[in-house]
């Protein structure tokens, strides 16, 4: 009876061991973290998401940089066409920014000049924003933003001077295939059609600019 109850006694114990292995192993299982083959795989997407951004701001970058170099050359190509005997460049400006900070100036079209004929006593000054496009986009061309319009009419109107539009299409930005110039008032939108544009074309691209002050144009 004594050996009976002995053997009963370790069964037991030997079934309390187990249990209690089971049950550490267990907890174990719970509360372990993350496997290090799980970490890996959120620190690539983080990579890949973080290296996307700067390649796309660099992207950018570059685009605006190139814009510009064209823009620039079109305004020297501009600027060079126009006879020093009879006009003044009064103001060339150059849209410079740094984090967001601009002169106010930038809202202006870019050249302001002067038509100066002495031997008649006329001095007459008007404003000229130049656009180059190498190409047209569904017959039109997208000369400006929105907002860019309504601040050459507002320039306009308060400054009391005409403003025009010049427009360069194809070739290069410092020798266009196509030059228009459009009076600012016959502009409805920052958008004009190829056929709209025919009736200011500018035959001779490289021809001087000529002032008719009986008509207060440029041409």
């Amino acid at each position: 009876m004594n050996n009976k109850m002995g053997y009963l006694v370790i069964a037991i114990g030997i079934a309390l061991v187990i249990w209690g292995i089971m049950l550490l192993t267990n907890k174990e299982k719970l509360e372990k973290p993350l496997t290090t083959t799980e970490k890996p795989a959120t620190t690539t997407e983080k990579t890949v998401t973080t290296s996307e951004k700067p390649h796309k701001e660099k992207v950018q970058s570059v685009d605006f940089d190139e814009n510009k170099a064209k823009g620039d050359a079109f305004e020297r190509f501009v600027v060079k066409n126009f006879d020093k005997k009879y006009f003044t460049l009064q103001e060339w400006r150059s849209d410079k920014y740094v984090d967001g900070i601009y002169a106010v100036s930038n809202h202006f079209p870019d050249l302001e000049v002067i038509f100066n004929l002495k031997s008649k006593g006329i001095r007459e000054s008007f404003a000229i924003e130049c656009k180059w496009r190498k190409s047209y986009y569904q017959e039109s061309i997208e000369w400006a933003k929105d907002y860019q319009l309504k601040n050459y009419k507002d320039y306009a109107e308060k400054l009391k001077i005409p403003v025009f539009v010049v427009i360069g299409v194809g070739g290069e930005a410092e020798k266009p295939e196509e030059l228009f110039i459009v009076p600012l008032q016959k502009m409805k939108s920052n958008i004009i059609s190829k056929s709209e544009l025919a009736h200011y074309k500018k035959h001779h691209t490289d021809a001087r600019f000529f002032w008719d002050f009986d008509k207060n144009e440029l041409q």
